[in-house]
């Protein structure tokens, strides 16, 4: 399903066809989980060193783990929801740091504001890869309602000391970038430190999209979700890159896998 071109949306559809939201402030992102009680869990946004390759990465999303020890009898579904108005723009399969099957869904909100769903059900079942490819309900150009589903993370067999989740993330997209280049360049997209955030709300905002001039960019998605859901996420038990516990979702200033300072919405 990887597209040639990053615009194949825009021909033929109308700007407001595309920026479902473009102009109006919506109340905020959505909690990915239908359920949030659902999740044991969250890794945060900025934690590093993220990767175990010595290149130092640094954590570009929040990590929303479902139950799994003990292992499900079966599989388990956990329905996934768009975060926000918008348009199905790539699925495409990956791979973790483990090496392991990922599939993100990514959603282009306006034409510079992106929120990305990845399932990552952590396993090479080939069973449990069959049942997650098949879960994923929505595909490119479908375009959504905040809080549409876009299907289920599936848990079955995880890999030891794997964990299933959904890797959330939200980024600004640069109008001379490409979702390709991002993709591929990923380790190098610079990751918000909690300095200069766009406002949340006006131009720059997710809601209402401007050039905000400064490359493509990762910002933790807590600071621009709904009063509901940052209760959400501050009601989780929160993890360090090291596995330790923190007390920060968003991880900024984050040093040595600590959790640095948290900013104030």
């Amino acid at each position: 399903m990887l597209r040639t071109s990053l615009f194949r949306l825009l021909a033929g559809m109308t700007l407001t066809a595309l920026c479902v939201s473009c102009g109006l402030k919506q109340e905020g992102l959505l909690f990915p989980f239908q359920n949030s009680q659902e999740v044991v869990r969250s890794y945060c946004f900025g934690l590093q060193p993220w990767d175990t390759q010595g290149l130092n990465e640094i954590h570009g999303g929040i990590d929303l783990v479902a139950p799994y020890d003990p292992p499900p009898v079966g599989i388990e579904r956990h329905p996934i929801l768009a975060p926000a108005d918008s348009v199905v723009e790539w699925i495409v399969e990956g791979s973790s740091g483990h090496e392991l099957t990922t599939i993100p869904v990514v959603l282009k909100m306006n034409p510079y504001w992106y929120v990305v769903c990845n399932f990552e059900p952590q396993t090479t079942s080939t069973a449990v890869l069959d049942e997650q490819r098949a879960s994923i309900t929505v595909r490119e150009g479908d375009v959504l309602a905040r809080g549409d589903l876009l299907g289920d993370l599936v848990v079955g067999e995880v890999n030891p000391e794997a964990y299933p989740h959904v890797h959330f993330s939200l980024f600004y997209l640069h109008p001379d970038d490409t979702l390709e280049n991002f993709a591929e360049n990923n380790l190098s997209v610079p990751r918000s430190d909690g300095t200069d955030l766009p406002p949340l709300s006006g131009p720059g905002s997710p809601w209402q999209p401007a050039d905000l001039g400064i490359p493509s960019t990762l910002f933790c998605p807590y600071v621009y979700s709904t009063l509901e859901a940052q209760a959400a996420y501050d009601a989780l038990p929160k993890k360090a890159a090291n596995g330790d516990s923190c007390a920060c979702v968003c991880a900024y200033g984050s040093v040595d896998g600590d959790c640095g300072v948290c900013p104030t919405p």
